[in-house]
């Protein structure tokens, strides 16, 4: 009975986005895809949000790039005006009459502004999701209100299914995995490495195939080069807003440098081996943080600096 429900539940929600297709065609759709699926996974490796849900959500509030609001406005999510927005505009009926919408100067234009969008407190939730989790990321849009259409959530998972939209959400981990897979067996099976003249043995860890270690009893990983934060999540399950917090990243679109560390876990409040650092020339609190394995904020705390304090080279740092 459960079953025969929700087959029944799928059959009329396609029948239903088909009917809210009419103006637009299976040609469009996947010409939208062709066009913007590459952006899609760019804004997904510099915000982290997977991109079949970016492309879904493209379609359906765009009727695949067909509509007024996309045409005239290049507004691809049908993001309205709101409190505070100070750039160009256009009006169009909706739940309401002439209501105000965003204008853009290009879709990549309004592609950022979804994913600001999405940053906001109130989607916060999203981001300690599964990259490749597209239903629970499609459910919770719809939770935290993104879209007043019950059905919105289905709607979404149905046109990732059908177009298989999911597959762009690990193209840039097929990519590393490829890399990983070379002939070149002796950085593959590489079990040691080295920054700051410490080297460092791997340990066991059972969520990667990657070469994991410690440092101050937190694990880390080396990027490795031209990997995104996108690529080590995917790799250690975890989510990219994980990874940041973890190491203290700020930027969304940080890339690590080939070899940097980057922390998987938690970092430790205080370095249990070294009580002090002496600052060097243009080393910054942060990398001292990720040397010994201690949490930005903690060092402020510890050494009493707000987040405004500059460091002249020289100064001790104590760690603990």
């Amino acid at each position: 009975m459960v079953l025969k429900n929700k087959l029944l539940l799928y059959v009329c929600l396609l029948l239903f986005t088909m009917s809210l297709q009419a103006q637009y065609t299976t040609k469009d759709i996947e010409t939208y895809i062709e066009t913007y699926s590459d952006l899609a996974v760019k804004k997904m490796e510099d915000y982290g949000i997977p991109a079949s849900i970016t492309l879904a959500q493209g379609i359906l509030e765009s009727a695949a790039g067909t509509s007024d609001l996309a045409r005239n406005a290049n507004n691809h999510f049908g993001i309205k005006c709101h409190a505070g927005w100070e750039g160009k505009t256009y009006f169009k009926d909706d739940d309401k009459k002439n209501e105000c919408f965003r204008s853009y100067a290009s879709v990549e234009d309004s592609y950022n502004d979804h994913s600001d969008f999405l940053k906001k407190p109130r989607y916060a939730s999203l981001f300690d999701l599964n990259i490749t989790d597209y239903q629970s990321w499609a459910k919770g849009l719809k939770k935290c209100g993104y879209a007043t259409d019950p059905n919105y959530a289905e709607r979404l998972i149905l046109l990732i299914e059908k177009y298989a939209l999911n597959q762009y959400d690990t193209k840039t981990y097929a990519e590393a995995k490829l890399k990983k897979d070379s002939p070149d067996k002796s950085k593959q099976n590489q079990s040691q490495g080295t920054v700051d003249n410490k080297e460092y043995t791997s340990v066991d860890y059972p969520y990667t195939t990657r070469s994991v270690y410690l440092n101050n009893k937190t694990y880390f990983v080396f990027a490795k080069k031209g990997e995104t934060y996108y690529d080590i999540a995917v790799d250690v399950q975890l989510t990219v807003s994980q990874l940041r917090k973890y190491n203290d990243v700020k930027q969304r679109n940080y890339r690590p440098k080939e070899n940097e560390i980057v922390y998987i876990a938690k970092k430790a409040k205080s370095n249990q081996y070294v009580g002090t650092h002496i600052v060097a020339i243009g080393e910054s609190l942060r990398d001292i943080a990720q040397r010994y394995g201690v949490r930005e904020k903690s060092l402020r705390r510890l050494n009493n600096l707000s987040k405004d304090s500059r460091i002249p080279s020289g100064t001790t740092i104590m760690l603990k």
